[in-house]
C-alpha cells in the first residue's frame, strides 16, 4: 500500500513538472515572437474576425461558414504586406497591405468552409516575418 502511495506521489510530481515546463516553453516562444515583430517594426493585432457566408457552406454552431475576414491593426512602424496566409496550416489565397497606424480588412478564401472562431492564422511577408493570430 505504501508503494502505491509513493508511486502516485512521484508520478504527480513528475506530471506537474512536465506541465510547468511546457507552459514555460510556450511563454518563451510567445515572448520571442513579440520581440521579433517589434525588432522588425511590425506589430499587428487582431481586432475581430468575421465570415462572409457562402451558400455552399453549412451552419456551424449556429453561425454561417464561408470566407474568413480579419480586421487587423498595425501598431508598428513598418508596413506589413503578407505574401502568404495559412489558415489552420492550409495555404489560403488573399492578402493586402497594412500600413503603420492603420486598420485593414483581409479576406481569405479557403478550399474548405471556415467559421470565425477557433482558427489559427499565420501571415508571412516576403522577408519571412511571421505573425500568428488566433480567432
Amino acid at each position: 500500500m505504501m508503494m502505491i502511495g509513493v508511486t502516485l506521489s512521484v508520478g504527480g510530481y513528475v506530471t506537474v513538472a512536465a506541465i510547468n515546463q511546457f507552459g514555460l516553453a510556450q511563454d518563451t516562444a510567445s515572448a520571442a515572437a513579440v520581440i521579433q515583430q517589434q525588432s522588425d517594426g511590425k506589430l499587428v493585432s487582431l481586432i475581430y474576425a468575421a465570415v462572409t457566408p457562402s451558400g455552399s457552406c453549412p451552419v456551424y454552431d449556429g453561425q454561417s461558414e464561408g470566407t474568413l475576414v480579419l480586421e487587423l491593426y498595425d501598431y508598428g512602424t513598418v508596413a506589413f504586406d503578407p505574401s502568404e496566409a495559412f489558415i489552420n496550416g492550409t495555404l489560403s489565397a488573399g492578402a493586402g497591405t497594412l500600413t503603420p497606424g492603420s486598420i485593414g480588412a483581409f479576406t481569405f478564401s479557403s478550399p474548405s468552409c471556415v467559421h470565425s472562431s477557433g482558427q489559427t492564422v499565420v501571415l508571412v511577408d516576403p522577408y519571412g516575418t511571421e505573425i500568428q493570430l488566433g480567432t
